[in-house]
């Protein structure tokens, strides 16, 4: 039989999750375990050559990418003679349209996989007001009345 030797500064194998890319990407498609892209609205022309790349993604792959993504609704239309885009509506963030015009069928389905990843406005960096400890100058009023007294220091 053979006996495993290690050397002594391998790596050993966590039982933990890796924080790699697999699971920073999981965290942008879904927030709280909600999934945020709610519907993909497609609109492209039926004759315009900058529609050839999407009408390619229509035939060939649309239902694998709406297979694997039930929970979102996917309303592909017409649009005589104009360019194509996409527009995505997210829960709560508000919408996002991007051009699909002149892509090949790959281009177009990396940007449906980036709107399904991603979000229409990024998280907010401060939770609170910039400024948390009251002024060292006191409390800033709006006016000051000229009436009472004051006293002018000149230089």
């Amino acid at each position: 039989t053979q006996t495993q030797q290690t050397h002594p500064h391998a790596k050993r194998r966590s039982s933990r999750p890796s924080t790699g890319r697999a699971s920073l990407r999981y965290d942008r498609m879904c927030s709280r375990g909600i999934w945020q892209l709610k519907s993909l609205v497609i609109k492209y022309c039926e004759t315009g050559g900058s529609s050839m790349g999407v009408r390619s993604y229509l035939e060939n792959m649309l239902i694998p990418f709406a297979t694997k993504n039930p929970q979102i609704q996917i309303v592909v239309s017409r649009a005589w003679g104009r360019h194509p885009h996409v527009h995505a509506r997210y829960l709560s963030d508000g919408d996002k349209t991007l051009s699909l015009k002149g892509l090949s069928a790959e281009q177009v389905a990396h940007r449906l996989q980036y709107l399904r990843d991603s979000r229409p406005v990024s998280l907010k960096k401060w939770d609170k007001p910039f400024r948390t400890s009251p002024s060292i100058q006191g409390e800033w009023s709006q006016g000051r009345l000229l009436d009472e007294p004051h006293e002018v220091i000149r230089a």
